[in-house]
């Protein structure tokens, strides 16, 4: 009814207020306004007149109602909370260039550390999605020379399988990629090739159908596939009844037996995942020489660690190297956690971000105490009144807490909102390939992590000028007066804060500088073939029905229809492209030299292409010739080499006329001539040493299933993309092309995860700086604002204008000194972090510190010379008359 207040308000309000006379009064009185009000203004404007006074009295309720001292003391603790909180926002409110200055800092610092810590936490701290995901092992070949990685020999998988015992399961797998037909157009699907074992190993059960077994392993075993749950709902849309439908993959058949459940992820998101049975006794396969892009994957036995394991695999290696020396000498197997190896290749970019942001963050906590210790010591006048009145120090301090943390918890807020914005960039701008990015969210533990780092900012760092300014005495303050100004506590409190802040701000500094260079030094490498207006498409020709006669006659015609194409100025086939990395690497012997032991052979990158690649790419041929339209259909075995392979095969000699073979030194392989040296050219990334190289011809009888298209253009390489793709789907309508590129967005690609580092250093950086420079001219203009008199006297005894300049700028950037340099000995104690990060420089780069140190104290200069300059406008004699 309209006269009848909200029933759980008013029940509250009874139990608050108890029986009695007092207490029925004032409930009477309560009610009778609530009727007035509900006539006049109407319901829902007098229920909430009639909350906001229960609540009140509900405060008060222990001395209202005449409770024992305990609850009375409680209750008078709250309603002074409540109090300091109000007097919190109206003192803030008036103020409002001091509020956005604090709020801007801790809404940043806040904002920026919690984006980098969802990217940390989702991607290194949070355990990988699997069962006990600690006791799983990454296990594969490696050199025990020189201790790198290599696939597993699919025959070593086996012999390591039967024979270890520190593991329960091993499972092998390799990412195979799948041309999905039989739809309305063929697409690429991610796959990962596995063995029966592979799920029980990782510890998941299959949502619909059946799992993988041994039978699916044994070779001529019809193809079975499981589909991710992505997969099955967008592909299939998630039809109950897909166990026992057929899949087109690559020409093959293979039959859907399960659905895995959704959430599950290997290392990465895989569409399908199919079984070994239709490869696993292909001759190429049980080859032991042959590395086939298999890893295993462990689940350690209970008990054992993972070096107990790795012990037990390198000795079943060192086994397997007496008995096969053939094809295992210099093999050995190398173990390590999964996640570890899963993490390789971002885990070092991602602290050093979280390190950076941690940086920022400490800096705009020291801002934020800095600002308050300002604010409390302008306040001194009104925090001795209170102290004359009665109210202790206890009491002062608790309220300048309550004002450092109400502002923290609304910067926190805003850090949040800014954390939301500048997540979805962060994930934008990660490098290609970057693990369990798709995990990554603002999620409960982030933001967790923003309410701990406003606390910090609240509690911690808002204790010192809490404590400093609540420890004035009433008496002695009143006396001194208003303009007594800052204490001398408050003062060196000031400057150490200062100081530290110019130190992490070096620290930032140093870094941002240190990621320039690096892209500096990355944009500047030669990388040996010209990139501009350079299209790159790939295309895999998997199946029965591609023999090596038909994929010659395909790739003759594929060449031929896109050279013909308008606006191409020259196009070529290649096995892999530059950047991007080699995709078959194996040993060889050269003729005119005596083998070395086994242990001792070199390997190079072999690269079958096509006549004008070289020419199309931008490659500097050095000596003999390239390959030609002859070359094609010939029978000459031919070779063309670059120069580091001639410089260290044939050391000052004519290279030739040489010959080599690829393989073994018992290998039934056919020697080669070389009859051309070309240019280096960077192939494994930017970074990466160029290595020996060795190109093939595509022929009849050598041709390759996984290609790719490069196309040179006068005009923008993007527009070929349609063209050429009509081209392939002209020759076959079930062939797809992927990763379509410009060269130059491969180099971007190169460098993505430097650039990442750098922007955010670089921001990081000038936020750091800012917020130095605005604390350094905030100290100094303060105090010049103090020492208005002394200035006045100086001034008055004789003191010139270039004299009072030199004092305040020498006193301001004294700090900025101090902590540069304990800024410079931070950053170069953290330098080794990251090395890892850099290329083309050190991290203790002499050139990169200087230009630090020069900025900083640039910055710093200017932000004492502003308030200076305000000091040597003091007039005396109304400095004098001020006092």
């Amino acid at each position: 009814m309209t006269g009848v207040p909200p029933p759980v308000v008013d029940r509250l309000l009874r139990r608050a207020l108890r029986d009695g006379t007092r207490g029925d009064s004032i409930r009477g009185d309560l009610v009778e306004e609530f009727r007035e009000r509900c006539t006049r203004d109407g319901g829902w404007r007098a229920r909430w007149w009639y909350l906001r006074q229960a609540f009140s009295i509900w405060v008060r309720a222990g001395r209202l109602a005449g409770d024992a001292p305990g609850r009375r003391r409680r209750h008078m603790t709250l309603e002074s909370i409540v109090h300091d909180v109000k007097y919190t926002l109206r003192s803030y409110a008036k103020t409002p260039s001091f509020t956005l200055a604090v709020l801007a800092t801790l809404a940043l610092g806040i904002g920026a550390s919690t984006a980098i810590f969802s990217m940390v936490n989702a991607i290194l701290l949070r355990p990988l999605p699997l069962e006990h995901p600690d006791r799983l092992i990454y296990v594969s070949d490696a050199s025990a020379r020189t201790g790198g990685f290599m696939s597993a020999a699919w025959p070593n998988y086996l012999d390591w399988r039967a024979r270890a015992r520190s593991v329960e399961m091993l499972a092998a797998s390799r990412e195979e990629p799948q041309t999905l037909t039989g739809r309305e157009r063929p697409r690429r699907v991610r796959a990962r090739r596995i063995t029966g074992n592979f799920f029980r190993v990782v510890g998941v059960r299959p949502a619909l159908g059946r799992d993988f077994s041994d039978d699916d392993d044994r070779p001529g075993a019809a193809c079975v596939t499981a589909l991710s749950d992505p997969f099955w709902r967008t592909e299939l849309g998630a039809d109950p009844a897909v166990v026992g439908q057929v899949l087109q993959l690559s020409d093959l058949p293979c039959t859907i037996v399960a659905v895995m459940p959704r959430g599950f992820e290997y290392l990465r998101p895989y569409d399908i995942f199919i079984s070994m049975g239709p490869v696993s006794g292909s001759a190429n396969l049980v080859n032991r020489g042959n590395h086939n892009g298999f890893n295993s994957t462990g689940r350690l036995a209970a008990g054992v660690t993972v070096d107990a394991a790795a012990r037990e695999l390198r000795e079943i290696s060192a086994a397997l190297e007496r008995e096969h020396p053939a094809t295992n000498t210099d093999v050995t197997a190398k173990t390590e956690r999964l996640s570890d190896r899963f993490l390789v290749n971002v885990r070092l970019t991602l602290l050093a971000l979280f390190g950076a942001v941690g940086f920022l963050l400490l800096i705009a906590c020291v801002n934020v105490a800095n600002l308050l210790v300002a604010r409390g010591a302008a306040r001194q006048h009104e925090l001795a009144v209170r102290s004359a009145l009665g109210g202790g120090r206890g009491r002062l301090v608790g309220q300048l807490l309550i004002e450092s943390t109400v502002i923290s918890a609304i910067g926190g807020a805003l850090g949040v909102a800014l954390a939301a914005w500048l997540l979805r960039v962060l994930v934008a701008a990660a490098p290609d390939g970057t693990p369990r990015l798709a995990s990554v969210s603002l999620d409960v533990a982030a933001l967790e992590f923003a309410l701990a780092a406003a606390a910090i900012c609240g509690l911690v760092f808002g204790a010192f000028p809490a404590f400093q300014a609540a420890g004035v005495r009433g008496q002695q303050a009143l006396i001194r007066g208003r303009a007594a100004g800052f204490t001398a506590g408050s003062h060196r409190l000031r400057r150490g804060l200062m100081i530290v802040e110019t130190a992490l701000a070096i620290v930032l500094l140093a870094g941002a500088g240190l990621m320039i260079r690096t892209l500096q030094q990355l944009t500047a490498v030669e990388t040996g073939f010209n990139p501009d207006r350079l299209l790159t498409t790939q295309l895999e020709m998997n199946g029965p029905r591609w023999t090596m006669e038909k994929q010659h006659e395909f790739t003759r015609e594929l060449v031929s229809r896109v050279r013909a194409l308008p606006g191409v100025a020259s196009a070529a086939l290649t096995f892999a492209l530059p950047i991007d990395g080699s995709q078959w690497n194996s040993v060889f012997v050269v003729a005119e030299n005596s083998a070395p032991p086994r242990s001792a052979l070199r390997s190079a990158a072999f690269t079958p292409v096509s006549e004008g690649y070289f020419e199309t790419i931008g490659m500097r041929l050095v000596r003999g010739r390239t390959f030609d339209v002859r070359d094609s259909g010939s029978a000459q075995k031919i070779v063309v080499v670059n120069e580091a392979f001639a410089r260290q095969m044939w050391p000052g000699a004519d290279p030739i006329g040489r010959r080599l073979k690829q393989g073994w030194p018992e290998d039934k392989t056919e020697w080669r001539e070389v009859v051309g040296v070309v240019g280096d050219v960077k192939f494994n990334g930017l970074r990466e040493e160029t290595p020996i190289q060795v190109y093939l011809p595509l022929t009849k009888d050598e041709t390759s299933r996984h290609l790719a298209i490069v196309a040179r253009t006068p005009g923008d390489p993007s527009s070929l993309t349609s063209a050429i793709a009509a081209v392939v789907h002209d020759l076959d309508k079930d062939l797809p092309l992927f990763l379509t590129r410009t060269m130059d967005q491969m180099l971007d690609t190169s460098m993505a995860q430097q650039r990442l580092s750098m922007i955010v250093f670089i921001v990081f950086a000038v936020l750091a700086v800012t917020l130095a420079a605005i604390g350094l001219y905030g100290v100094v203009a303060h105090a010049v604002t103090e020492r208005t008199h002394e200035i006045g006297v100086r001034m008055a005894l004789g003191a010139g204008r270039r004299d009072v300049l030199a004092l305040v700028v020498s006193q301001g950037l004294s700090m900025a000194v101090v902590g540069t340099v304990i800024g410079v000995a931070g950053a170069l104690a953290l330098s080794r972090v990251v090395q890892g990060l850099l290329f083309g420089v050190t991290a203790t780069d002499p050139m990169t510190f200087a230009a630090v140190v020069g900025t900083l104290l640039t910055v710093a200069l200017v932000a004492c010379t502003v308030p200076a300059y305000r000091a040597v406008r003091v007039d005396p004699s109304a400095a004098l008359r001020a006092e």
